[in-house]
């Protein structure tokens, strides 16, 4: 009887051994694939946010402005509006609201007011690079911005526009 079962241990190991690596291998490629998955998820979940919050910003200051004006800083599109008052100066002073493309290190932003201060491209995880950023005036009052980012992770572009409707000018 021993002669028989002696050599059914090595052939065990010899057929499950294999059999182990190659399930072993396979759950960690699909762990590795599921990683990926999210991190491309929350990847692009951030290039949405970052260009939702810019543009909700600029439509902000645009709703409250008497007046837009659009010009190039270093060959990139920038854009002041021009309000009557802000907490930083009296109620008869002009407030002016700036915004333009900066390019620091090798992602171009949108920045407010000075280059320290960018509206997008400042987390690591999306690499949000800004390719259009545009203010124009369709009609008086009415202004249309558009802003478009691409996630250097994913190679993945977003573009969100929106019309707002100024108030009067009143001077």
């Amino acid at each position: 009887m021993r002669s028989r079962e002696a050599g059914t241990v090595l052939l065990d190991m010899l057929i499950s051994l294999p059999v182990l690596v190659f399930l072993l291998a396979a759950m960690g490629a699909m762990a590795v694939m599921a990683f990926r998955a999210a991190f491309f998820l929350i990847a692009d979940s951030e290039l949405q946010q970052e260009i939702q919050m810019a543009v909700r910003q600029v439509a902000d200051e645009a709703r409250i402005s008497y007046r837009m004006r659009t010009y190039l800083v270093r060959g990139k599109p920038a854009v002041i509006f021009y309000q009557y008052y802000s907490p930083e100066e009296p109620l008869s002073g002009t407030y002016r609201a700036k915004y333009w493309v900066y390019r620091t290190g090798n992602l171009d932003k949108l920045v407010w007011m000075e280059e320290g201060w960018p509206l997008t491209g400042n987390h690591t995880l999306a690499g949000v690079e800004v390719t259009e950023f545009s203010c124009t005036e369709l009609a008086p009052r009415l202004h249309e911005i558009r802003l478009t980012g691409r996630s250097t992770v994913t190679e993945h572009s977003y573009t969100l526009a929106v019309v707002v409707y100024g108030p009067e000018r009143s001077d």
